[in-house]
C-alpha cells in the first residue's frame, strides 16, 4: 500500500515546512517536511517543490516497514495513520511498540490506544511530555479508528462498526482484585503488621514471666527451668533434706566420740597423778580439760558435714552449659526488627495512598 494524499497531509500538518536547515528539540538537524540525515547540513536552503519530493522519498521505506510488520489487513486510514507514526518515531519504535503487538492479535482499538503512550522526548537531557506529539498521537488515533466507508448497521456482524448504539459510561478497571495496587499495599501492611504484633505480645510475656519469677524468688534474671543449669524446687527441698540428715549423724558421731575420749583422757590423769605424787584434785581438773577438746572436734566434723563436704571417694560431675544470648540481647534484636517491620507498614500506607490517587486521576468513575 501507499501513503494517501489524506495521510500525506497529516504529516505535513504536524512536521512543518522549513527550506532553511535547523536544529530540531531533539538537536537533529532537519529541513523541509521534517527530512534527517547526513546530507542535511547547516546552512542548507531548498525549495518547496524539494521538500515535497524529499517526503515522498522518505515515506517508502516507512511503507515498507508498515507492510512487512503488520500482519493483518489493513484500510487505508489504518495504513495511513501508522505510516505517520513510523515516520516520526521510526521503523524500529514500531516493531517493538505494543501497538504492534495489540494490531497482530486483532485487538485495533488496543493499538490505536496504544498509539498515544509515545508522547514523551528527551529535551536538555530530561524525558518530558511534549504537547506537539501528544496532539499528533491523537491525530493519528483518531485517524486509525475512522471507518473508510460506512457501516451496515443493520448487518448483525458489523455491530463493532455501529455508532448508532446508545453509549454509557464506563471507566477502566482492573481485570482481578490481585491486580489492584492498593490490595498488594494492604496485604503487606497487614502481614508486616502481624509479625509486629506477634513478636511485641511474646516479648510482653516473657517480661511478665520475668517479673513474676522475681517476686516468687525463683530467679533474679531468668525463670528457673530444668535442664539449665537451675536445681527445680523439689530437687532443691530434697537435697535440703539430706543436708539436714547428714548434719544431724555428724553431730551424733562426735558425740559418742567426745564419751569415749573423756574416758580415754580421765584414765590417763589418774595414771599421771600416781606417778608424778601430784593430788587427786589436778588429776581431776585434767580429766575435766580433756572432754573439751573432744567437743571441739566434734563440732568440726559437723560442722563439715553442714557445709556439704563430701567424703575423699565421692564422685563429682561437672555440667557444662552452652552459651546463648542473654535475655537483653534477644529483646535487643527483636526491637531492630520490630522496627523494620513497623517502617515497612508506613511505607506500605504511603504506598496505598499514592495507588489511590494514581488510580482517581486515571480511572475515575
Amino acid at each position: 500500500m501507499k501513503t494517501s494524499e489524506s495521510g500525506i497531509e497529516l504529516i505535513k500538518r504536524f512536521e512543518g515546512l522549513e527550506l532553511e536547515a535547523y536544529q530540531d528539540i531533539a538537536g537533529i538537524w532537519t529541513i523541509g517536511y521534517g527530512h534527517t540525515g547526513p546530507d542535511v547540513e547547516p546552512g542548507m536552503k531548498i525549495s518547496e517543490r524539494d521538500a515535497e519530493e524529499l517526503l515522498r522519498r522518505d515515506l517508502k521505506p516507512r511503507e515498507q516497514a508498515v507492510d512487512s510488520a503488520v500482519r493483518v489487513p489493513l484500510n487505508q486510514n489504518e495504513f495511513d495513520a501508522l505510516v505517520s507514526f513510523v515516520y516520526n518515531v521510526g521503523i524500529g519504535a514500531l516493531r517493538s511498540s505494543t501497538a504492534l503487538k495489540r494490531l497482530n492479535k486483532g485487538n485495533r482499538v488496543g493499538a490505536a490506544d496504544a498509539l498515544t503512550w509515545w508522547n514523551k522526548a528527551t529535551v536538555g537531557g530530561v524525558l518530558r511530555e511534549v504537547t506537539g506529539l501528544t496532539r499528533r498521537r491523537a491525530a493519528e488515533r483518531a485517524l486509525f479508528l475512522t471507518p473508510t466507508q460506512a457501516p451496515d448497521v443493520r448487518d448483525p456482524k458489523q455491530i463493532n462498526e455501529n455508532t448508532r448504539a446508545t453509549p454509557v459510561e464506563d471507566a477502566p478497571r482492573r481485570g482481578n482484585p490481585a491486580e489492584s495496587r492498593t490490595v498488594q499495599g494492604a496485604a503487606v501492611a497487614g502481614g508486616a503488621g502481624v509479625a509486629a504484633s506477634t513478636m511485641g505480645r511474646d516479648s510482653a510475656e516473657e517480661l511478665d514471666q520475668l517479673e513474676t519469677n522475681i517476686e516468687t524468688g525463683q530467679g533474679l534474671t531468668e525463670s528457673a527451668s530444668a535442664g539449665e543449669g537451675t536445681t527445680p524446687p523439689e530437687t532443691a527441698g530434697d537435697a535440703q533434706s539430706e543436708t539436714d540428715a547428714g548434719a544431724e549423724g555428724a553431730t551424733t558421731t562426735p558425740a559418742a566420740g567426745e564419751e569415749t575420749a573423756g574416758e580415754t583422757q580421765g584414765d590417763s590423769g589418774e595414771e599421771t597423778g600416781d606417778q608424778a605424787g601430784e593430788d587427786a584434785q589436778t588429776g581431776a581438773e585434767t580429766g575435766d580439760a580433756s572432754p573439751g577438746e573432744g567437743q571441739t572436734a566434734a563440732e568440726d566434723i559437723g560442722a563439715g558435714a553442714a557445709a556439704g563436704e563430701q567424703p575423699a571417694d565421692a564422685t563429682t560431675r561437672t555440667i557444662e552449659m552452652p552459651e546463648r544470648p542473654s535475655k537483653h540481647e534477644v529483646h535487643t534484636a527483636e526491637t531492630q526488627i520490630q522496627f523494620a517491620l513497623l517502617i515497612l507498614i508506613v511505607l506500605a500506607v504511603l504506598f496505598i495512598i499514592f495507588a489511590r490517587i494514581d488510580d482517581w486521576m486515571n480511572y475515575r468513575r
